[in-house]
């Protein structure tokens, strides 16, 4: 007998956008630090934070999606992710529910190379879609677009 194994992404909210991670990804999820501001920040980055000892560089998706700042609340929340090698944090307006699509697509042409740069496939779960972040290439065009 084989088993199916589907894949798990979380689910996490940019205003009113949703939007899914691979779990591969993700170490853990954590309430919003204080973070430090380093001088000469790059514009994504809104600095690090110390966690159990460790020095996290933090990103903001907001900012990485050109979309507008707004303040953080209480539901904020920090996604620290292994990439290449290296522990990041990204920051997200919430964080909804962890879940197992009923199907995943691939982006279509007409979303263009620009608009399909970070979107890796478009998921659905009970009727409604969802797009799949791509964060392997989120982070990799970050570090393209600063040097």
């Amino acid at each position: 007998m084989t088993t199916t194994v589907t894949p798990l992404y979380v689910e996490g909210q940019i205003g009113e956008e949703h939007y899914a991670f691979s779990i591969a990804y993700i170490q853990e999820i954590i309430k919003m630090h204080d973070i430090t501001v380093l001088p000469g920040n790059k514009k994504n980055l809104r600095g690090v934070i110390n966690l159990r000892g460790i020095i996290i560089p933090i990103y903001c998706l907001r900012a990485m999606l050109q979309m507008k700042p707004v303040m953080d609340t209480k539901h904020t929340r920090i996604m620290i992710v292994h990439v290449a090698g290296k522990t990041l944090g990204l920051v997200v307006d919430c964080v909804s529910r962890v879940i197992g699509f009923t199907e995943v697509k691939p982006v279509s042409e007409e979303f263009g190379k620009q608009g399909s740069i970070y979107l890796q496939a478009i998921g659905e779960f009970e009727g409604s879609y969802v797009g799949i972040l791509d964060i392997g290439e989120l982070f990799l065009q970050e570090v393209r677009g600063n040097e």
